[in-house]
């Protein structure tokens, strides 16, 4: 008899999309060290300043989208870039 579970069987563990606590408690501290520093009209200060380095960190944060063709076959990934104008 097989042993083990059936492929995409789920065995314990977080449910599927739950974050990692301590993942949460970063993005948490983060969120408040964010706010406490000005929030968006601070960002907004430092990117007028930095807009080399704020286009770096804004590019990380665009999704990537992964487009098959027509709905089919294999996956292109597609990465979309941001330039200084």
């Amino acid at each position: 008899m097989p042993r083990g579970s059936k492929p995409g069987e789920r065995r314990g563990g977080r449910k599927k999309g739950t974050a990692n606590k301590l993942t949460k408690s970063a993005r948490d501290a983060f969120a408040h060290a964010f706010e406490g520093m000005g929030g968006a009209e601070e960002l907004t200060e430092w990117a007028k300043v930095n807009k080399s380095e704020f286009y770096k960190l804004y590019a990380r944060l665009i999704p990537v989208e992964h487009v098959g063709a027509g709905g089919e076959g294999p996956i292109a990934t597609v990465i979309k870039h941001i330039y200084e104008p």
